[in-house]
């Protein structure tokens, strides 16, 4: 078994499309094939089920694809460890982001710092939903990723550093009948129509949470999957949504949105929560890792802003 027959398995299970994963490789789709075939003679078990149209894995290659991606990582931690001995960091570097991210990371600023800082850290991003992190954290296919915590949750082999927290509030079109006020009774809210983000989502979640928790019945009229069209939605009347506090106040003007706060008794709203999960740090890697440093990083800036807006 070589290096690579892992790195084609990892390649064809992520992209689910031999096309797809060959190009990504750079290799010819006829060498992608017969490397897959020769990885499932050695283990001796089939790993992908081929149609026309898609690979999907088989219960063994579910099984083989953490074992793979947890194989290619410890590879990387040795590279990376031999590599800065001379004084210059290197290694990768491969960081998940979420949606609404930018009321709480000023992330151009946070990449060009860090990619200016450490030029020879291999370096990529990935968008992602939130219910896919911890797995790609946990297997080392993504090495720190930003995640919207609902409840209380913890994630074997997974390190939760918490971040960030924000109050929710209600938004409407500047020209809705609510706009004439500042507030507004989480009863009353009940009664107007939603436009909500589709129920697999952290913050559909969490506000489903609310009303469940409150037993208020409410009507999801419209379910989008992107925050962006939500606000759009709800800037042109469609309906309300609930939202943390830093995305309504970065929003309402360009979408001339209307922010409300949300009155609620006997219970309090639950806070939306950021943290980030990365995997815990193994005591015989020399020197800082990149996700150390990446931390230092952000953690600088966020400092660096905090004193621009004291002064």
């Amino acid at each position: 078994m070589e290096i690579r027959h892992l790195q084609h398995f990892i390649a064809l299970a992520e992209e689910g499309k031999f096309t797809l994963a060959a190009r990504r490789m750079n290799i010819v789709q006829s060498g992608l094939s017969v490397s897959i075939k020769e990885l499932e003679q050695e283990l001796g078990s089939q790993l992908v089920t081929r149609t026309t149209r898609k690979v999907s894995l088989t219960a063994a290659g579910e099984l083989f694809l953490e074992h793979a991606r947890g194989c290619l990582t410890l590879l990387n931690d040795g590279v990376q460890a031999v590599r800065s001995q001379g004084g210059v960091v290197r290694g990768r570097l491969h960081l998940g982001i979420l949606q609404s991210l930018t009321p709480y990371v000023p992330l151009a600023a946070l990449l060009q710092r860090f990619h200016s800082s450490y030029p020879e850290v291999e370096f990529a991003v990935r968008a992602l939903s939130t219910g896919a992190i911890p797995a790609l954290v946990r297997s080392g296919a993504v090495d720190l990723s930003f995640q919207a915590i609902v409840d209380k949750e913890r994630w074997p082999g997974v390190q939760v550093i918490p971040y960030a927290q924000d109050s929710l509030v209600a938004i409407c079109s500047s020209k809705h009948a609510l706009a004439k006020s500042s507030s507004v009774r989480l009863e009353m809210l009940s009664h107007e129509m939603f436009v909500d983000l589709t129920p697999e989502r952290a913050l559909r979640k969490l506000v489903d949470q609310v009303f469940t928790q409150h037993h208020l019945p409410r009507s999801s009229v419209y379910q989008v999957s992107d925050v962006e069209t939500q606000l759009y939605f709800v800037a042109h009347g469609l309906g309300v949504a609930i939202v943390p506090s830093a995305l309504a106040r970065s929003s309402s003007a360009s979408h001339h949105l209307h922010t409300l706060r949300i009155l609620s008794q006997p219970l309090k709203l639950p806070k939306w929560r950021i943290a980030i999960l990365t995997r815990p740090r193994r005591k015989n890697i020399p020197g800082k890792t990149t996700v150390e440093l990446f931390l230092e990083t952000l953690a600088g800036l966020s400092r660096t802003a905090k004193l621009s807006g004291e002064t």
